[in-house]
């Protein structure tokens, strides 16, 4: 087993989700380590340099923030390119699902009858840790930003769209790829008994998501998170071959932080050691989880001179 991939995760995040059938479509052995939906983490901080976005995914002392770099990471992991072959359109289409249909999903989960069955299954406690947690999450940036109405009115456009398109097995052939993995994961995070009614409709997108659950989450074995620091702190980082870039305002071997353009803008700091199209990394000394390499995506994180 490769003992060494772990995903920081809990199991009702939809971009979790698509990660954990990403490794098991890749075949790749891997231990789970359940974080709380909510803060604190403090056996994740140290690893992440308070990036808060789940899920995280960590090889040896290799940290992934966001599940587009993660993607990049496994790709490289396996050497596996059939997730990228599709090229600039599917690429573009799993932008478009990790961030406009990621909105409208959430925003038909926040329907007062869908909230409220989740909610249900919560203390009046936890519900207001909740509410607080995603409030100071989000900040001055609204999380839902569509009204339910619109909302319902634009997946159903969405989904008569895909079932019209889906003439072969996946999105762009006979083999999935990144759009995929993207287009999935905020579909599962719908297809809940308060809303699956409004996917059973389109039998070409029920029978894709079956074929797309069938990967399942593969080999997988339980791990806590004092497994996973440990691992960090005996493993060295690697640095990953990356196409450089020009920078403006830094450059390589500078004290920078890196920090998302949407929502949780919480600036992680660290040296600047590699900056392609799409990758950002940096190196991090931390007390508990020792020498570090983190990464992000180019795409919708910037870099600041510290």
């Amino acid at each position: 087993m490769d003992a060494n991939i772990y995903l920081h995760h809990y199991p009702a995040s939809l971009f979790s989700e698509k990660i954990r059938l990403m490794l098991g479509y890749l075949d790749l052995p891997w231990r789970s380590v359940e974080i709380s939906s909510i803060m604190p983490r403090p056996l994740l901080m140290p690893l992440t340099g308070g990036y808060r976005k789940t899920p995280t995914l960590q090889i040896g002392a290799n940290i992934y923030c966001d599940t587009a770099v993660i993607t990049a990471a496994l790709v490289r992991h396996t050497g596996d390119t059939t997730l990228f072959e599709s090229g600039f359109v599917a690429n573009r289409v799993a932008e478009w699902a990790d961030s406009t249909l990621f909105r409208i999903t959430v925003a038909i989960n926040f329907r007062p009858e869908a909230v409220g069955a989740f909610m249900s299954q919560l203390s009046a406690e936890e519900v207001a840790a909740f509410q607080a947690d995603r409030a100071e999450l989000v900040g001055d940036v609204p999380m839902v930003s569509v009204s339910p109405t619109a909302a319902m009115s634009a997946l159903d456009s969405y989904l008569t769209q895909l079932e019209q398109s889906l003439t072969t097995s996946f999105l762009f052939g006979d083999a999935p790829c990144i759009a995929d993995f993207s287009v999935y994961h905020c579909l599962w995070f719908v297809d809940n008994p308060v809303n699956a009614e409004l996917i059973d409709p389109f039998s070409k997108v029920r029978d894709w998501l079956s074929r797309m659950a069938a990967f399942g989450p593969g080999d997988v074995t339980e791990a806590t998170a004092e497994d996973a620091l440990a691992c960090a702190k005996a493993c060295d980082p690697v640095a990953p071959q990356l196409e450089p870039i020009a920078l403006v305002g830094v450059s390589l071997g500078d004290a920078v932080t890196v920090t998302p353009t949407d929502y949780g803008r919480i600036p992680v700091a660290g040296r600047l050691i590699a900056v392609s199209a799409e990758e950002i990394v940096l190196a991090r000394d931390d007390p508990d989880a020792g020498r570090l390499m983190t990464h992000f995506p180019n795409i919708g994180f910037e870099i600041s001179a510290a």
